[in-house]
């Protein structure tokens, strides 16, 4: 099997507001329903509360707040990447306190992406693996506010947090399509 190396885009950047909203968003996600992760041994996963199942509703009350700062986000990432439109195909929550971590695992539609809404100095960083190299792995130096936003075939972990400390993410797959019409032209 021969492989040819693609460069593709990891995005990075912080989220426009994220200082306006954070606490609201904040008390609107401790206020709203959730389930818990608990497994195991190390290579399960431990979440102290999450709202994946949920994932394709936006009638949830956090969503319906934070949803107008990440169109505006997102609208912008999708010109970066070369496209016309895109779509949220899942939008959810997780929170980690001590022990708390997200084993290896990959996402669905062609993106996928992390907004840190808390992020101490001692929480881990998500882990991704080198599709290149699967025994390098490597962080992306987020700060809290910050949104990753990576192709979703990108192995990937929340790695233990060993402090006593919350950390809050909100996780979601996306789909940019339709090739911008600017980048056609150049072919």
């Amino acid at each position: 099997m021969i492989e040819i190396k693609v460069n593709s885009k990891i995005l990075l950047d912080k989220l426009n507001g994220h200082d306006i909203i954070k606490n609201d968003l904040i008390s609107l996600i401790e206020k709203s329903l959730g389930d818990q992760l608990y497994g195991q041994d190390k290579y399960d996963d431990c979440i102290k509360k999450l709202d994946h199942s949920n994932s394709k509703s936006t009638d949830r009350e956090w969503v319906k707040y934070l949803l107008p700062y990440l169109q505006t986000h997102f609208e912008k990432c999708t010109i970066n990447l070369g496209f016309q439109i895109y779509t949220i195909k899942d939008l959810w929550f997780q929170q980690y306190e001590k022990e708390g971590r997200h084993s290896w695992h990959t996402h669905s539609q062609n993106y996928t992406g992390i907004y840190y809404l808390e992020l101490p100095e001692t929480a881990p960083l998500t882990e991704l693996l080198d599709p290149f190299n699967l025994y390098n792995k490597f962080n992306i130096p987020a700060k809290e506010g910050d949104i990753v936003i990576f192709p979703s075939f990108v192995i990937h972990r929340s790695p233990k947090v060993l402090t006593d400390i919350k950390k809050t993410i909100v996780s979601f797959n996306i789909e940019f399509d339709k090739v911008n019409k600017n980048v056609l032209e150049r072919l």
